[in-house]
Parts: C-alpha cells; structure tokens; sequence
C-alpha cells in the first residue's frame, strides 16, 4: 500500500501568534510568499499526475531525494528562516519537474480523468473510474458527481457482502447478463414459481 507523503509545513500563522515565537514580518511574509508559490506548483503537478503519484513513478533513488528534499524545507520553516524556505521551495520545485521528467521517461501518463456516468435513482450522477487515482482527479473536476473507483466498488461490496448481496450475486451467476434494478431486503422467505 502506498505511504501518504507529508506535504510541507503551512503552520506559520499558529506559530507566530505565540510571543516566544514570534518572526519579523518581512521574515513571515518571505515564508509566506514562498509557500503560496510552493502550493501554486505542487497543485498544478497533482491535478496532472494526482495527489502523491509523481514519488511513486519514479525510482526509489530519486523519490528518496525527494523527500530529503521536503524534510529540508520543513527544517527551514520549523526555524523560521525565510531565505532558506525561499531557497528550498525553489529546490523544491525543481524537484516536481525533475519527478514529471523521470516518470515520463519511464512510460508514465498523466491522468485523463476518463470516467462511465450514470443516473442514480435519486437524482444524482454516479461516475466510475478504474483506478483511485483517476477518482481523485475526477473528483476534484467534477465537484457534483458522486465518483467511485473499481477497487472503492469491490471493497463495497465485498464490506456489504451479506445474506442480500450473496443472493444477487448467486442471481447474476445463475442468469449470465441480468441487470440489477433495485434490491429490496426481504422481510420473509419468497418460494414461489418462477413464472416461465
């Protein structure tokens, strides 16, 4: 399963109300300005590749790189240096690019947020995606459809796997090609003739 990578630090604001604390304001607008521009590339490379994708491209050598590279600009803001956190979010930033060049030399493709809709009963629009990836970055276009990806899917029904569920599933074996319409839980045993 892949790891969650911490992103940097944004925890200026708390950290500079508290006296012992306290920074220069050119000190914390230099943090500041340089975290907003860090936010701006690494939002750009996540709605493209997905959040936390590029690392797991590439070669462990260089996602390891990267991430010393991160625990750097961490280290700079813990100290409240805004020079240093400029420099490292510059370095920063050379480092997505340097991500996006070795994945694509590996073969890697961007998302393309393609994805199957459907209309729900009750108004809403179900969108299906293969990967969670490809979920995520349909999610973050596509604020108003209710998306899913295969693997989410089978975890579902395999988490709501039940006396129900067992019988759709015996159904949709026993008659190659029925669809499901609805599933009502039956509150008695039904044992009557199938009409044909």
């Amino acid at each position: 399963m892949a790891k969650r990578v911490q992103k940097a630090n944004r925890g200026m604001t708390a950290a500079t109300r508290r006296p012992q604390d306290r920074v220069s304001k050119i000190e914390y607008d230099r943090i500041q300005n340089a975290l907003v521009e860090h936010d701006r590339v690494v939002a750009d490379y996540e709605s493209r590749w997905g959040v936390d994708r590029l690392p797991e491209l590439v070669s462990q050598e260089l996602r390891q790189r990267f991430w010393d590279q991160r625990d750097k600009l961490n280290q700079a803001i813990d100290l409240k240096d805004g020079r240093d956190v400029q420099h490292q979010v510059t370095v920063m930033c050379r480092a997505y690019a340097a991500l996006e060049r070795a994945a694509v030399d590996a073969g890697h493709k961007e998302l393309t947020g393609e994805h199957w809709e459907m209309p729900m009963p009750d108004g809403r629009v179900l969108a299906v995606t293969k990967t969670m990836d490809e979920a995520g970055k349909v999610a973050r276009d596509n604020r108003e459809l209710v998306v899913y990806s295969l693997e989410e899917l089978a975890n579902l029904l395999h988490s709501r796997h039940n006396e129900t569920m067992a019988k759709v599933d015996q159904v949709k074996s026993l008659f190659p090609g029925a669809s499901i319409t609805e599933v009502k839980p039956s509150k008695e045993l039904i044992d009557d003739e199938i009409p044909f």
